[in-house]
């Protein structure tokens, strides 16, 4: 029986070279040029890719049919359940499908813009995030191409901090797809993480203060970095802290410091390889593992435009945590040491800390501590 780890090494890659791969599929892609140019045109060939492509052209018509019997089937599931059983818990939930009208508009975008719009319609619209994912599906469409040369593309997968909780500790948290001209820094800046939403602080005395004073925890802690094939990328723009200082402090590792962020784009990784974990860490001590899971050459109905990207391919979306009182509105505070609430620490709306824990005048009643709780 193979060892796990040898099994986790079947998916790994070897090394690439972003910049010797680039010009072999320029080269390929040249060959490929040629060779169509040089194929005779007879009304033979010419019938046989006809047919080809009137059935790749049906696909999506049969795809469409396909989906649409099979939420009707679903359907039918879900009432039969209802005429057999009287308990509301154990109805099935509905697959949600797309408006016919959307759909036949979509026909006329690139095929990136409808896996976007698709993947947009599973998430949650009430999001800030969710509205910028949106725009950025509408500007993919209307934005001009302000580059026609070839480029690569790769999809970068960030998984949950590995000090999280034991049903996210191996999630995907963000998929990117990035452009391999992108420097490290464009891309740190995409990645969202709940631990830099932390609004740093104690706010019992007055809860109002966090709208003024606060501060949140990227705005303090601005140092990061990438750990990609034993080389330390540190983020140098609003501080001058080195976190590869401190790594290199406290291991005896084979690390070595590289550039900074701002100045390394993926094609000046040397030896990248594909489904290897790498690191990118921040706020000192929130870890994510990265991993590299695609890379191809830009295609025609992709966006051109390199100001859109990296774009958002997926995003994973858990569960708000609610009050721990009304159970009805997300919380905002973690309060701890309250005599007035049975558990400890306790997760309270902003409705439920300010009704609990201060009286008409907006007075501080009791001893106990308040936190901001962030959630994305």
């Amino acid at each position: 029986m193979s060892n796990d780890n040898d099994r986790l090494r079947e998916f790994i890659s070897s090394p690439i070279d972003l910049t010797k791969f680039l010009a072999d599929a320029q080269n390929v892609k040249e060959r490929l040029n040629a060779l169509k140019s040089s194929y005779s045109s007879d009304q033979d060939h010419l019938d046989t890719l006809m047919n080809v492509s009137k059935t790749l052209s049906d696909y999506r018509h049969l795809e469409q049919q396909d989906e649409l019997t099979r939420g009707d089937d679903e359907t039918n599931e879900v009432l039969e359940e209802d005429e057999a059983t009287t308990s509301t818990w154990r109805t099935r939930r509905k697959k949600k499908k797309l408006d016919p009208a959307i759909v036949n508009n979509l026909k006329f975008y690139p095929a990136c813009i409808e896996y976007l719009y698709r993947e947009f319609s599973q998430s949650r619209p009430h999001a800030a995030h969710d509205t910028a994912f949106l725009k950025n599906i509408r500007e993919c469409n209307q934005a001009p191409a302000n580059f026609h040369d070839d480029r690569l593309v790769l999809n970068l997968q960030i998984f949950f901090p590995i000090e999280s909780r034991d049903r996210y500790r191996h999630q995907l948290m963000n998929e990117l797809i990035c452009l391999s001209t992108l420097t490290l820094a464009q891309i740190r800046d995409t990645i969202e993480c709940v631990s830099d939403e932390q609004i740093l602080g104690e706010y019992s005395q007055n809860p109002e203060e966090i709208k003024t004073i606060g501060q949140r925890a990227s705005d303090v802690n601005t140092a990061a970095c990438f750990i990609i094939e034993s080389v330390i990328y540190d983020d140098l723009r609003r501080t001058s802290e080195r976190l590869s200082e401190k790594i290199l402090q406290q291991t005896d590792s084979a690390y070595t410091q590289g550039n900074t962020m701002e100045m390394t784009s993926l094609n000046d990784l040397k030896g990248l390889q594909l489904g290897k974990p790498y690191i990118y860490l921040h706020q000192n001590n929130c870890e994510h593992v990265i991993v590299f899971s695609e890379l191809k050459l830009l295609e025609k109905d992709q966006c051109h435009d390199s100001s859109l990207y990296p774009l958002c391919r997926m995003k994973y979306h858990g569960r708000f945590s609610y009050c721990f009182l009304c159970n009805v509105f997300y919380a905002k505070w973690l309060v701890r040491n309250s005599p007035l609430i049975p558990d400890d620490p306790c997760l309270l709306c902003e409705r439920c800390f300010k009704t609990c824990h201060y009286d008409k005048d907006g007075n501080k009643v009791g001893e106990f501590t308040a936190h901001h709780f962030p959630q994305l």
